[in-house]
Order: structure tokens, then C-alpha cells, then sequence
């Protein structure tokens, strides 16, 4: 019971990200667009903060990024 409500979860997140932005189908036809590709790491180099925090805060954003970008790929934010 538990491993279909996982899929079922699983399942409703794809169909969130996937049709959740109606903006991303423009974008994803307008040919690549790298502001998606490790957004969070950009930000974080971009912040105005000391640079001891922001060299704890890059491994993390890393992380993160690379996580998501399989999903930012299916949902079609990243061509």
C-alpha cells in the first residue's frame, strides 16, 4: 500500500512540474535557455554576502541543482 501511494506521489509531482508553469512551454521552444541549468548556484555567486557563506552554501546548491535538473529536464525548462 505504501509503494502506490509513493508512485501515486511520485506521479502527481511529475504532472505538477510538468504542466505547473504554463511560461516554460515558451521558453522550451525558444531553443536552449541555460537560466535554468544550476540556477541555485548561480544565485548564490550572484548574493551580496561574506565569502565564507557562500563557499558553505556552493556544495549544497550543487547538490540541489543536480537533483532537480532530471525534473527540470522532463518538464521541459531545459532543452
Amino acid at each position: 500500500m505504501t509503494a502506490m501511494r509513493r508512485t501515486m506521489a511520485a506521479a502527481a509531482l511529475a504532472a505538477l512540474l510538468a504542466l505547473g508553469n504554463p511560461g516554460a512551454a515558451a521558453a522550451a521552444t525558444s531553443g536552449f535557455n541555460d537560466e535554468y541549468v544550476y540556477a541555485t548556484t548561480r544565485s548564490v555567486s550572484a548574493m551580496d554576502v561574506n565569502p565564507a557563506l557562500k563557499v558553505t552554501l556552493i556544495p549544497a546548491t550543487v547538490v540541489i541543482d543536480t537533483v532537480f535538473l532530471p525534473f527540470a529536464l522532463i518538464a521541459g525548462l531545459v532543452t
